[in-house]
Formats: structure tokens, sequence, C-alpha cells
């Protein structure tokens, strides 16, 4: 009998635990955007430097680690209750939630490509930069179509 007891003790523990912790959805959603603004200042830092006719190698290095670093983060920036239902305008279309795993690999190929660029980026390699900055612009686009409002 104690056990039963000493079990619906840790319930109710854990039952007020997770009422306490009651996801904040427009503060999420306003976090998520403030990380893809500084994510897209990265990008954006990045593609400008490529165009330049002798790209700065530590530029590359500096803008190709903070997205290295920031692309890993991108799943856990969706929790379920911040889509379109939240109320808050967001882009983050409700496919995201419901399609799961195919957003998960999409954010993978993401992290992976982040990864692939910054190694070229240390590489000092502009040219192998070039083409992994092409290859992390397809995973975002690829993402972008199926995930995200388009943009009005």
């Amino acid at each position: 009998m104690k056990r039963v007891y000493g079990l619906a003790a840790v319930l109710a523990v854990v039952i007020g635990s997770s009422a306490a912790m009651a996801l904040d959805a427009p503060a999420a959603i306003k976090d998520r955007q403030n990380f893809y603004k500084d994510l897209g200042k990265s990008m954006k830092g990045l593609f400008e430097e490529l165009k330049s006719s002798t790209p700065n190698i530590a530029e590359l290095k500096k803008f190709s680690a903070a997205i290295d670093a920031a692309a890993p983060k991108v799943p856990a920036l969706f929790p379920a209750g911040t889509g379109p239902e939240a109320g808050v305008k967001t882009g983050a279309k409700a496919e995201i939630w419901q399609k799961q795993d195919e957003f998960k690999k999409d954010a993978a190929d993401m992290a992976a490509a982040a990864q692939a660029l910054n190694l070229a980026a240390q590489s000092g390699d502009a040219a192998a930069v070039k083409d992994a900055a092409g290859k992390l612009g397809e995973t975002c686009k690829g993402c972008h179509q199926t995930f995200r409002e388009k943009e009005h």
C-alpha cells in the first residue's frame, strides 16, 4: 500500500511541476524569431563576404562558426504549441508539427551542411566555403518551401 501512495505522490509532483512549467508560447516564438534574425545576419554576412573578389578568411571563419553553432538548435525551437495555433504571428507552418520526422531530417541536413561549411571555412579555402555555402543554402530553401509561410 505504501508503494501506491508513494507513486501517487510522485505523480502529483510531476503533474504539478508540468503545469508550473507551462509553455509561454509567445515568448518561445519571440525567442525563435530572434534566433533566426541572428542566424540570418550570419548568413547575410557570409554571403556578402563571398561576393568579394578577395573574401576575408577571418570573416568567413567567424560567420561559418556562428552558423555551425546555431544549426543544431533548430529542432528545439519548435516545441508543441508554438505554431499558428498559438495566436501569435509566426512564419512557422503547422506542417512542422504534422510532419515531425521530415522536419527533423531537414534540420539535421542543415546542421550537417553547416558543419561542412565551418570545416571548409576553418581550412581557409574560400572556394570550398563558397561551394559549402551553396549547399547550406539549398538545405535552407528546401525546409522553407515546406515549413515556412511565404513572406508577403
